[in-house]
């Protein structure tokens, strides 16, 4: 296949023309007329009318099955009040007429964003929705539950409210539990969800993996599994690949459910880091572990109180030592670590724990922390030295940007989403989305860690602490060859290099050149995985 007339990204300010592809790998680019001379006579061609030809985009961390689900839910993205949000439940009732104990979830909540009454919704409000439903809708970053009175009962939690370590079930003054369940206490209500079936399972990944694809991705690592499923999600992922051939490449990572004997079980199947699990398109990733919660949650571990919660430190979903065990019993075998962590006490202690596999400049299976948003200097120059990854995802900033100061403070705000310091200290540093928390629109994470701001809004109009934004090459490197090396990938994918594998997104604006603010609004005109393309717009 030969591609012409594009504007090939190469590396940092160097671009080439076209590039010829054999099989599902690059064999050369270059110049219009050195790549059409190259190419035998005869070979398909494909005129990218001056399109702009990168490597193909790689989520470091998202939730393909939640994203699919996601789509078959209430969408309270968009509520700005509570009443908003019973409005938007009660049409759904209407519409699907469910069964009484039928369970009705929601996802994408933010009420930091209400215009009126910036409260959270108990359940006395999604009572107002259905009392013979069960009501389940997530906040947005989907560390905390808001459920309406049935489900409390079908998690025999309606009116005791027990201790949950590593959680906290909220109370009413009277003592019962309001309905706002958050961190390891929302595991009380979503075991009364039923578990998808095989088919449902499928629909949802199939539907995310397309849904990648017309974004440009070729890539993604996904946690789709805490352990106890995790056969079912592999196969799941394979019938989707024996049935539509090739589809965007998954990592899995893969979780423990808080459990030792998950991780046991990984490691008896042989199960390590890198392990293929379907042809060059599914793979074994990372143990991926949680050490505490979400700042818009205030559940994030910190050092110091919340400013706007002083009883509160936030949560540490585990305990470290715990963690640490599980950390050394997988570097032992072979498995990378990656662990959500938040909070600035939180990415103390796992830092903490990854100095017992990690040494200055020596970390060979490329342990890393997801998020990674509060901190300071000393801390990411403990990821520096020990060469931690960071996982991060631009596109909080445009929710966070407004929390994070009366969360934090201003100090620690300003050293936090460091994601210039981290360049210059050498974190190795990956982007992502956390899809479905985010949108999985890579160019809208790449146009915030150029601007830091909430770009519908145009706010802040200078950027949140703007020393912290990074240029475009960087935004684009760090969505590309930077996942490509989270997932020891970086030999073959996240470059358009002789030799490396197909993968490309062509867009059809030149995100280098237009504005920060123009980025998102560009589009995925073909994405290719491995020469096939998998996504072509009308």
């Amino acid at each position: 296949m030969l591609i012409y007339n594009a504007k090939v990204y190469l590396r940092r300010e160097t671009f080439a023309q076209a590039v010829f592809i054999e099989g599902d790998h690059i064999l050369a680019v270059g110049t219009n007329e050195e790549i059409r001379n190259a190419a035998p006579a005869g070979s398909e061609s494909f005129d990218a009318e001056g399109g702009l030809l990168l490597p193909g985009f790689y989520d470091s961390h998202l939730h393909l099955h939640a994203a699919g689900h996601r789509a078959r839910m209430i969408d309270a993205s968009g509520v700005t009040s509570i009443e908003g949000l019973i409005d938007m439940g009660r049409e759904l009732i209407r519409r699907l007429k469910p069964a009484p104990g039928t369970i009705i979830s929601g996802a994408g909540l933010d009420p930091e964003k209400f215009t009126g009454e910036k409260r959270s919704p108990c359940r006395e409000d999604l009572d107002k929705i259905s009392t013979s439903c069960g009501v389940m809708i997530s906040r947005h970053c989907g560390h905390t539950i808001f459920c309406n009175s049935r489900v409390l009962e079908m998690a025999g939690i309606a009116e005791s409210a027990p201790e949950v370590a590593g959680g906290e079930i909220g109370k009413d003054p009277g003592g019962r539990p309001n309905g706002i369940l958050r961190e390891n206490a929302a595991a009380l209500v979503r075991r009364v969800i039923p578990p998808p079936t095989k088919g449902e399972l499928r629909n949802n990944l199939e539907y995310a993996l397309d849904h990648a694809a017309a974004f440009g991705l070729s890539s993604a690592a996904s946690y789709d599994t805490g352990g106890p499923d995790f056969h079912q999600v592999v196969e799941a992922y394979r019938d989707i690949y024996r049935e539509r051939g090739p589809m965007p490449r998954v990592t899995l990572q893969c979780g423990v459910s808080g459990k030792e004997k998950y991780l046991d079980e990984y490691i008896e199947g042989g199960y390590i880091t890198g392990a293929a699990l379907h042809g060059p398109y599914l793979k074994m990733g990372p143990l991926k572990l949680f050490a505490d919660g979400t700042l818009g949650s205030q559940t994030a571990w910190l050092r110091k109180p919340y400013r706007d919660k002083p009883e509160s430190t936030g949560v540490a979903v585990a305990e470290p030592e715990f963690l640490k065990k599980l950390i050394i019993k997988a570097h032992a075998r072979g498995l990378q670590t990656a662990i959500h962590t938040i909070g600035d006490a939180a990415l103390e202690a796992m830092l903490d724990c990854f100095e017992a596999v990690t040494s200055a400049g020596n970390n060979p299976l490329r342990h890393g922390i997801i998020h990674c948003q509060i901190t300071d200097r000393p801390l990411l120059e403990r990821m520096a030295r020990n060469r931690i990854l960071a996982l991060v995802q631009p596109i909080f900033l445009t929710h966070d940007l407004y929390i994070t100061e009366s969360r934090i403070g201003p100090g620690l705000a300003s050293t936090s989403y460091a994601w210039k310091t981290m360049e210059d200290l050498g974190v190795p540093t990956s982007y992502g989305t956390d899809c479905p928390v985010e949108t999985i629109n890579p160019l809208a994470g790449i146009a915030c860690a150029l601007t830091r701001k909430d770009l519908d809004r145009n706010h802040p109009p200078e950027g949140f602490f703007p020393q912290e934004r990074v240029d475009v090459y960087t935004a684009v490197d760090n969505y590309t060859l930077g996942s490509a090396y989270a997932n020891f990938d970086e030999k073959h994918i996240g470059r358009i290099k002789a030799g490396y594998l197909a993968d490309m997104v062509l867009l059809d604006k030149d995100i280098f050149t237009i504005p920060p603010e123009e980025i998102p609004r560009a589009k995925a005109l073909w994405t290719l995985v491995g020469g096939n393309m998998v996504y072509r717009r009308d």
